[in-house]
């Protein structure tokens, strides 16, 4: 299923969700990443699991979110 970007983030007037030069690194740009997360059997022995979810590091837009400074 495919699921369209958000057009921007929560925060209000973004610089990142402004620019459209540059895609999230973490999801390439898609909006949505698979992680993995920790899961734990019967016997307490701990697995990791792939998860499908927007992407948390832009905010599910595509669009890069660093946490440093506009150049």
């Amino acid at each position: 299923m495919e699921t369209p970007t958000r057009e921007c983030c929560a925060l209000t007037d973004c610089p990142w969700c402004n620019r459209t030069d540059l895609a999230c690194h973490y999801c390439g740009g898609g909006g949505r990443w698979s992680p993995e997360r920790p899961v734990t059997d019967g016997n307490g022995m701990i697995t990791w699991e792939r998860v499908e979810e927007p992407c948390r590091m832009c905010a599910g837009t595509g669009k890069e979110h660093r946490h440093l400074p506009l150049d």
